[in-house]
């Protein structure tokens, strides 16, 4: 292994999924831009191109949630021979390496029983359960989904470290986005229809906003256009990295109406981008977003119909969210969690190389 750096693979076959997907695109373009190991990449064929520049890929076609795919990552795994091994999912090959780091974002199959059938909710407590003990460190992004992880394996909690996670420096230009505004006023809703992620509840609260401010548009990022929505919501499926600054820069407010959440990458970029946020008063949310939010109960349609109103009729309210959330969101860069990331594989690596 002397003579050159260390090398770290990291499995990015969910690379286009939603939350997963701009965790992997962020983190390994910060690695890349470290300079610090050798940065390799799993892709499904045909998707080498959504990863950033300075990622060495290797295709990888085994599908998700199968016995196929723990077979072929160690394959991988045993024909690239990495020094660290990172599955920013919980999906850990047999025989895994020594220095393999586990993401766990969230628990939502285990503590959402609506988000997933019961056979899937018992694979998700044997992979979480196989990641926790086969890896050297588990990261996760909030100190709530933490506490979510020590319930499940509380023996195992010495893994668990906490690195909250980064946004792309194109958030920060909204300010020179909202001068050259044009199009007509919106709400703003990242996401998908995944039950925990409460789109039916925003659903149901949209018409009330929308008979008091007639112009005022609803976009939903993340769900596939063509389902039947209420007057004046769109769809608008799933939306380029590079659209992504602009889309929320121009918004009226962001609105993150979620029963659970591992951390909430929308709100930071949404208060990088100066756009004041509206979301459910919950345990991660409240540790992404600090004082520069609107919170309401995700239950209760009224009370998320008051917190919407209150950011779209206070002026003073939107001037105080824009400045504490730009300030809140200067600390959630990726180039930040990549150092923390890559400090985590050496302090990993010299453990295993003096044992």
């Amino acid at each position: 292994m002397t003579g050159r750096r260390k090398r770290v693979l990291v499995d990015a076959r969910k690379v286009r999924d939603f939350g997963i997907g701009t965790y992997i695109r962020g983190l390994l373009g910060g690695l890349a831009g470290l300079d610090r190991f050798e940065v390799h990449a799993l892709v499904l064929p045909g998707e080498e191109a959504l990863l950033p520049p300075g990622v060495s890929t290797r295709t990888c076609a085994a599908p998700h949630y199968s016995f196929e795919e723990l077979v072929a990552v160690r394959r991988s795994i045993s024909a690239l021979k990495p020094d660290v091994f990172h599955a920013p999912h919980y999906v850990v090959p047999f025989f895994p390496p020594r220095a393999t780091v586990v993401t766990i974002h969230d628990l939502m199959h285990l503590t959402r029983p609506e988000h997933a059938a019961p056979a899937r909710r018992a694979y998700a407590r044997w992979m979480v359960g196989r990641a926790l003990r086969l890896s050297a460190r588990v990261i996760t992004g909030s100190e709530a989904t933490k506490k979510e992880i020590l319930a499940f394996a509380p023996a195992l909690g010495g893994k668990v470290v906490v690195i909250s996670y980064g946004i792309r420096e194109e958030f920060f230009e909204g300010e020179e986005k909202r001068e050259e505004k044009n199009a007509a006023p919106y709400l703003l809703f990242l996401g998908n229809d995944k039950p925990h992620k409460n789109l039916e509840g925003l659903l149901r609260a949209w018409p009330r906003v929308h008979a008091a401010h007639p112009t005022l548009s609803l976009v939903l990022t993340g769900v596939k256009p063509g389902r039947t929505l209420p007057e004046g919501a769109k769809a608008v499926g799933w939306v380029p990295d590079e659209d992504l600054p602009a889309l929320v820069a121009l918004a009226e407010a962001l609105v993150q109406p979620s029963f659970a959440e591992g951390f909430g990458l929308p709100v930071i970029e949404a208060q990088a981008a100066g756009t004041p946020v509206a979301c459910s008063d919950l345990p991660a949310l409240r540790e992404a977003a600090g004082d520069a939010a609107v919170f309401f109960d995700p239950h209760d349609i009224d009370s998320m119909v008051a917190g919407i109103e209150r950011i779209l009729k206070e002026e003073e309210l939107r001037k105080i969210l824009r400045k504490n959330g730009r300030e809140r969101a200067a600390k959630f860069i990726w180039a930040r969690v990549a150092e923390r990331t890559a400090d985590l594989y050496e302090e990993i690596l010299g453990r295993v190389s003096g044992s």
